[in-house]
């Protein structure tokens, strides 16, 4: 996955046979070396909503489904999250939020740095879509 463009949404493998169903991720595959992975569940409004100045990041869903909406600086795309192993890549610099939960939603995030507070976020919209086109 190099060179990848500054999202893209793609189907993890995902392996079944007579015992369940099995999804890798290969960490060698992703476009970054990740640094932190943390996971949202019992979700109640939106999350994320934010940029990140540095951070790369891949959502996947794990379980349930939910929407994911990025804006890359010109225009709003929007993925519908609703099988295991729908994956989502978001390089920095692109707004991305999460909603429309189902109960029992699973959402997993790796990324590329470790947490630092909101250190290198972009929390206003207008001012991500005034950076980026600058």
């Amino acid at each position: 996955m190099s060179n990848l463009p500054e999202y893209t949404f793609w189907n993890l493998s995902v392996h079944v046979d007579q015992k369940g169903a099995l999804c890798p991720i290969e960490f060698s595959s992703l476009p970054f070396s990740p640094r932190r992975m943390y996971f949202i569940y019992d979700v109640k409004e939106l999350r994320g909503g934010h940029a990140h100045t540095e951070e790369q990041e891949v959502f996947v869903c794990i379980a349930g489904s939910f929407s994911a909406r990025i804006h890359d600086g010109a225009a709003w795309h929007t993925f519908a999250m609703n099988q295991p192993g729908q994956a989502l890549y978001t390089d920095k610099m692109i707004w991305h939020e999460f909603d429309e939960f189902s109960p029992d939603a699973i959402m997993l995030a790796i990324s590329s740095t470790v947490y630092n507070g909101t250190k290198g976020y972009i929390m206003e919209l207008q001012d991500f879509i005034n950076s980026k086109n600058a």
